[in-house]
């Protein structure tokens, strides 16, 4: 488990940074933010059972997956291994509160806020 972090130190030491580290430590930060976010679409992802991923977009804090989905419906084309599979669909994910969040955006994806 990470040694929990002292925010208030940290603070304090990036306040001595000079313009040219500050800008480093930003382009590293960003590095890392973008990496984390990759990690949690990842966990994101339902399963291939269910869904097949056909393109991906992380646009602010959520990430955004075209779909084709099962709709788990008895007798429906999509059903079994082998099934149709409906869409594609956007969907948004996001995390709130350590929670994963998903809504459907449709078949297009608009200019997001």
């Amino acid at each position: 488990m990470p040694k929990r972090l002292n925010f208030d130190k940290l603070r304090e030491s990036l306040q001595q940074l000079s313009l040219e580290q500050a800008r480093q430590l930003h382009t590293d930060l960003s590095a890392i933010v973008q990496a984390l976010e990759q990690k949690a679409a990842s966990s994101a992802t339902v399963t291939a059972n269910r869904q097949e991923v056909l393109e991906t977009k992380n646009i602010g804090d959520r990430l955004y997956q075209l779909e084709r989905i099962r709709c788990g419906k008895v007798g429906c084309k999509c059903a079994g291994e082998h099934g149709e599979l409906h869409g594609p669909y956007w969907y948004a994910y996001w995390r709130d509160n350590e929670k994963l969040r998903s809504r459907y955006v449709g078949k297009r994806l608009r200019q997001v806020e």
